[in-house]
């Protein structure tokens, strides 16, 4: 049975894919900067980021993008997962219930994800969509130095 303390920790992304209904992949990227978080009081949060994104003219120093030009800010922003809230877990899965997101659609979602660790692996994968497509994400644990 999955326990909280089995997720509490830093991971980050090595891969995602895309299986059809028969397992085959037919989405492969391994091109991203990502970390999720689980906390042992029930938080997560999770930043992801296209690798290769350019720096944008907005002044140094600087947390958010203000400054930075509007074609910039569509750039910097596009392909960018960043959510968090609370975490739970039922049935071998984890529910994500979003509570703040860079994009405010997702406020007010649950993500539901099958969970499978294999030592410091962990991998989230969505239940089916219509056509039996199959998204995971692959996550490996930070270990403590």
């Amino acid at each position: 049975m999955l326990k909280r303390e089995d997720m509490v920790g830093v991971y980050r992304q090595t891969g995602e894919e895309v299986a059809d209904a028969q397992g085959q992949i037919i989405h492969s990227d391994n091109n991203r900067s990502s970390q999720i978080m689980y906390s042992p009081d029930g938080y997560i949060g999770v930043v992801s980021t296209p690798a290769d994104r350019k720096k944008t003219s907005a002044p140094a120093g600087r947390t958010d993008l203000g400054g930075a030009a509007p074609d910039e800010l569509v750039e910097a922003t596009r392909a960018v997962t960043c959510y968090a809230g609370r975490y739970e877990l039922k049935d071998g899965e984890v529910h994500h219930h979003v509570e703040m997101a860079l994009n405010p659609n997702m406020i007010g979602l649950t993500m539901i994800r099958r969970v499978h660790f294999d030592g410091p692996n962990l991998t989230l994968s969505a239940r089916p969509d219509a056509q039996g497509h199959v998204r995971r994400i692959k996550w490996r644990r930070v270990e403590v130095e």
